[in-house]
């Protein structure tokens, strides 16, 4: 059995949902022949919301605390995402100098969790070296969490069990592995975590996790596998990219959370492990990791290692592996990679669109699609792509490509 799932990384924000519903008061009034007023509707009171996964592969384990958006406080969305202040940055109003503490056994005290500052100024993350408390698989934690003005919160997990040959960073071991994606079914297998509630499987793609909770002990992904969790069904596997991939044994708390959701109509649907407030303290312990390298065959021109050089550029050797990812009526996906002179041990990867002879093309600086590192418009024209760079993403790279067959690797250090 595969049940669907949403897995949450670092905060996710519970806010409130307003349903406009103008027509059926339109449609009242004409009956009723009733002027409407304007009403002003008090802001309900925060909530306490907490994410924190417990995962024994990491260091330092980190707990999110933040307020429920109430509409109460002007919310500054266009920030930069930074993960040293991920509630901010992702729209989040973050709790600053609470006294966050996991605790072990009987023990009342417990460790302090440490607050992250960024440029002096707290950020509701709150964190705990491994030094100062280490987390083992099979090991019960609570957490408490109390905030300036006199709120208490707390949860309790269960980290899923392990044989006692585990040793730290044995489930998060990276292995390489090529899919050919018109061809190969990516097979994975694991051992049994019995106490854990399930098993949760997940992909990283342009386009957003692929995500999806399993109870069996093995798992087949085929190349043709689409992204249903992103918007017009995309593929999940991108021919020129690494994608990470891993399998994770889960505990209860957090598959209820991810399995639910908020019901616009209504309400809050969420199974939250936290009392006095909301949000997630689960844990999981990582069994599978990967790092596939998806590639296909050659089966239009476009299909090829395009290299341009710049005069002007620190940059100087520009090579792009390209593949045409999806072919469309009159618009097609594009994805591959990109290697510079300049880092010659990194690679970047590449999404875009070809529409006629027209193409565009934009480098990204991790996965996903959303961080843009550079875009280039141009046109096909035989054996070369000749174009430009966006504002306010424009480079001083290479203007021109030529085509070049993909039997040399991409220049190694």
């Amino acid at each position: 059995m595969v049940s669907r799932g949403t897995l949450h990384v670092g905060r996710v924000t519970r806010g409130w949902v307003v349903v406009s519903a103008g027509w059926w008061w339109a449609a009242l009034a004409i009956v009723s022949g009733c002027e409407l007023s304007a009403v002003t509707v008090t802001p309900p009171a925060p909530q306490v919301v907490v994410h924190a996964v417990l995962n024994p592969d990491v260091d330092p384990q980190v707990i999110l605390v933040e307020s429920t958006l109430t509409g109460a406080i002007d919310v500054n969305d266009r920030l930069r995402f930074n993960p040293l202040d991920p509630i901010r940055t992702a729209g989040g109003t973050p709790i600053s100098g609470a006294e966050v503490r996991l605790l072990t056994g009987t023990d009342t005290v417990g460790v302090r969790a440490v607050e992250t500052t960024v440029s002096g100024r707290g950020t509701g993350r709150y964190v705990v070296a491994r030094g100062a408390l280490d987390v083992r698989p099979g090991g019960m934690y609570r957490l408490r969490v109390r905030t300036g003005q006199g709120s208490l919160v707390t949860g309790e997990t269960r980290v899923p069990s392990s044989d006692a040959s585990w040793v730290v960073g044995a489930g998060s071991v990276v292995q390489p592995v090529t899919l050919v994606r018109s061809t190969d079914t990516l097979r994975l297998d694991w051992n049994a975590t019995p106490d854990a509630a399930t098993y949760a499987v997940r992909i990283e793609t342009p386009d957003g996790p692929w995500f999806l909770f399993s109870d069996s002990t093995r798992f087949a992904l085929p190349g043709s596998l689409r992204n249903f969790f992103a918007r017009g069904l995309p593929s999940v596997w991108y021919p020129g990219f690494l994608q990470p991939l891993s399998v994770v044994a889960v505990d209860r708390n957090f598959y209820d959370y991810n399995r639910t959701g908020n019901d616009p109509f209504g309400g809050t649907g969420l199974i939250s492990s936290i009392k006095n407030g909301l949000g997630l303290f689960g844990s999981v312990l990582p069994l599978v990791r990967r790092h596939v390298t998806v590639t296909d065959r050659d089966k239009v021109p476009l299909d090829a290692r395009w290299v341009g050089v710049s005069a002007n550029s620190a940059a100087r050797r520009v090579e792009m592996d390209l593949w045409l990812e999806t072919p469309g009526p009159t618009l097609s996906s594009v994805s591959g990679r990109v290697r510079t002179d300049a880092d010659r041990s990194t690679d970047r990867f590449v999404v875009g669109t070809l529409q006629g002879d027209n193409i565009r093309l934009t480098a990204l600086i991790g996965v996903s699609r959303s961080d843009t590192l550079w875009s280039l418009v141009g046109r096909v024209a035989g054996d070369s792509i000749t174009g430009s760079y966006l504002p306010p993403f424009a480079t001083d790279g290479p203007r021109v490509f030529r085509r070049q067959s993909r039997s040399a690797p991409l220049s190694t250090p």
